[in-house]
């Protein structure tokens, strides 16, 4: 599976991420510094199965990629703000992320969504039957 992640380049909370990405396995990343580079990047891959991580640090750029939604074609992305606002979250909830985060806990729990994932596509890729979370 391959992993776009996005932040901003004076994000302080990039290398940590990027830190934790690295460690799952079955995993290539990309990380695109701009949204320019990032639309560019998905509309590369728009036939493939990639995952955006948007590491966001400010309401402007939550705001940008919410009115070019459009550009995201049909990705599936997980999305960490830079903090617990209520007007942050019910913004980032609009876009309808697979995970939303944010940067408060470190980043571990980004990584173990971005594993199930993998699991979850190689598990339909072979016709098995998907893990269920202990529910019956």
């Amino acid at each position: 599976m391959e992993i776009i992640i996005y932040s901003d380049k004076d994000n302080l909370y990039k290398d940590t991420l990027i830190k934790e990405v690295s460690q799952v396995s079955n995993l290539t990343y990309v990380v695109a510094f701009d949204f320019e580079r990032l639309f560019r990047l998905v509309k590369l891959k728009v036939s493939d199965q990639v995952v955006i991580v948007f590491l966001i640090s400010s309401v402007k750029e939550l705001t940008f990629l919410s009115s070019n939604r459009a550009h995201l074609f049909n990705s599936r992305y997980i999305l960490i703000l830079p903090n617990e606002e209520e007007s942050l979250i019910s913004m980032g909830f609009s876009l309808f992320p697979r995970y939303l985060a944010h940067t408060g806990y470190g980043f571990k729990d980004v990584a173990a969504v971005l594993e199930k994932m993998i699991k979850n596509k190689n598990t339909i890729m072979t016709g098995d039957e998907p893990e269920r979370d202990g529910l019956q």
